[in-house]
């Protein structure tokens, strides 16, 4: 679990207009919701950049980002996330959306869909649509792009 847990001034996004209070009741309710895998989970508090180095490459056997839909967040989230899966493992996330106007025009677009697509075809790695705009990449040993919808 990683996430700054605290406004970030430079993400335009629904998400980000919450007070401190309800960041905390988020982190809260997300650890009670995971505490059956307390002794499997990360936690960590701070943006992708601030403790990503914390993992270890090739050390989790899935993630799934579910942050900050900016083009820009995404992309960092998704490149600095990938080499901590191991061969075999999964990476899965939200907004997989076919729109990148997922929310009102005055936030910025969401370009989930482009970028893990195009991601996924430049490692060779296949991705699933899933339902409720999820998807999951499986990160394979042998280099082999594929898009299952």
């Amino acid at each position: 679990m990683l996430d700054p847990g605290r406004h970030l001034d430079d993400w335009n996004k629904p998400g980000n207009h919450r007070t401190d209070d309800t960041f905390e009741q988020v982190f809260s309710e997300a650890k009670s919701n995971t505490e059956f895998a307390a002794d499997k989970r990360i936690v960590l508090r701070g943006r992708t950049t601030e403790v990503i180095e914390k993992i270890p490459n090739d050390a989790l056997d899935f993630a799934c980002i579910d942050g900050d839909y900016t083009l820009k967040g995404f992309t960092i989230d998704l490149i600095n996330v990938y080499p901590k899966i191991r061969t075999g493992g999964w990476l899965g996330g939200d907004d997989f959306s076919s729109t990148i106007w997922q929310h009102d025009k005055k936030f910025e677009p969401t370009l989930v869909f482009p970028f893990a697509v195009y991601f996924v075809e430049a490692v060779g790695a296949p991705i699933y649509a899933l339902p409720n705009n999820q998807f999951i990449i499986k990160k394979t040993a042998m280099r082999s792009f594929d898009f299952i919808d």
